[in-house]
């Protein structure tokens, strides 16, 4: 479409829509802390940590590739065909994880990873349009469909919740609202932009292109999966250790990273377009140049984080979740590792940009080798502030070889 947003324009909208989403996430986790058990969070928690790294691995990173793509290889409808096979098969994983790992002890992780993969499924498809928004810089079109889905999704979850105290059953009334709004909203906007698939050109779509498309984005699924794995590896292992309440006080603690994630996500949607086009045209002075802004604006907002978490954080758990999750030190230090991992999330984008696909997977095996050692040596000690230490070593790692691919990426533009 003409005239699209300027890109301070769309980073407010993605700020807007993120924040909302990261709010009505905040809220499920409330939700559920003061209507239900503190098991009920670990079992969401323990949950998420098995379910979201298949589907970061089965989705290649489809969105941020699609808003890069030259689009000179592939069309729209690979992207789409490929993103509807790779969530079937991250639930079908999924539900070999759970069952061949947990014992049928009540079914409550069991049903709890089942309902939250069908969630993620819904949620994964949405993400996929949100990259086709963003390649033609409309981050007011992901705002819009952010805001139905975080709304009806949150209403769905409260209102199943409220009524049973059944976790999988609030999960798959929170699945059900996801499909409508992808069908209701997200479908309509697609139309707008021209870029609707018609279910004909999925059955049309070329398998021998379709393989191709995924061995060419298989790294990043590679490195997605790494990274969100290293995130979950604190989480399954404090489980073994301590059991679903620890993994409960600790989930709704780290929430405060996936929030922080959604921040530096929204630098990311809304510059990526830009960056890719800068380099691509072989304009590397504005390519460095709005990376650095982004890196400092990034770091900025960490700092802030860190701040509110150690003089506020208390009370506002305490308000929030209750007395059971008021534990300043372990929020400081997760708002701490998570900090590090903002300033790396533009960088990170940057890397997608200049289509170093390869680089991003070394950048996350150190990560995740960081954070499984790390893991292991601290949680059996320390309990859940063993987990958040491990957490911020696996982040700093991340950090840390980000900047080297940056500097290896600025040498090679130079030449």
């Amino acid at each position: 479409m003409a005239n699209p947003p300027s890109l301070r324009r769309n980073v407010a909208y993605s700020a807007l829509g993120r924040g909302y989403y990261a709010v009505t996430q905040f809220a499920v986790i409330a939700l559920t802390a003061r209507m239900g058990q503190v098991e009920d969070v670990g079992a969401l928690t323990l949950a998420s940590a098995i379910v979201t790294p298949l589907f970061f691995l089965t989705s290649m990173g489809m969105r941020d590739v699609h808003t890069v793509d030259d689009l000179d290889r592939f069309n729209r409808s690979d992207y789409v065909a490929l993103r509807v096979m790779g969530g079937f098969l991250a639930i079908v994983l999924s539900a070999g994880v759970v069952f061949s790992t947990y014992e049928l002890d009540g079914g409550l992780i069991h049903a709890s990873v089942l309902a939250f993969a069908l969630v993620k499924f819904f949620g994964a498809q949405s993400s996929l349009n949100h990259g086709i928004f963003q390649r033609d810089e409309r981050l007011d079109y992901v705002a819009w469909s952010i805001f139905a889905r975080g709304t009806l999704g949150l209403i769905a979850y409260g209102v199943a919740f409220w009524l049973w105290h059944n976790l999988p059953l609030a999960l798959f009334c929170e699945a059900a609202a996801w499909f409508l709004t992808y069908y209701i909203v997200d479908l309509r906007l697609l139309t707008r932009l021209g870029a609707r698939t018609a279910l004909a050109e999925l059955t049309r779509s070329d398998p021998r292109r379709l393989i191709l498309l995924a061995w060419w984005i298989l790294p990043i699924g590679v490195a997605l999966w790494l990274a969100r794995a290293s995130a979950s590896v604190p989480t399954l292992v404090l489980e073994r250790q301590a059991g679903l309440a620890a993994v409960g006080v600790f989930g709704a603690l780290a929430y405060a990273h996936t929030a922080l994630s959604m921040l530096a996500n929204t630098l990311g949607s809304a510059s990526a377009a830009r960056l890719r086009r800068y380099f691509r045209e072989g304009r590397h002075d504005h390519f460095w140049l709005l990376a650095r802004k982004l890196t400092f604006v990034s770091a900025g907002f960490g700092g802030i984080a860190v701040a509110i978490a150690w003089v506020f954080g208390r009370p506002v758990i305490e308000l929030v979740f209750g007395a059971d999750y008021a534990e300043r030190e372990l929020l400081t230090l997760i708002v701490a590792a998570s900090a590090l991992a903002l300033i790396a999330s533009p960088l990170v984008t940057v890397v997608t940009a200049a289509q170093a696909f390869q680089a991003r997977v070394y950048i996350a095996l150190s990560m995740f080798l960081a954070g499984v050692v790390a893991a292991f040596a601290l949680i059996p000690q320390y309990g859940a502030i063993g987990a958040a230490m491990s957490f911020g070593i696996s982040n700093l790692f991340y950090l840390l070889a980000t900047l080297i691919v940056c500097r290896v990426l600025v040498k090679r533009s130079k030449v």
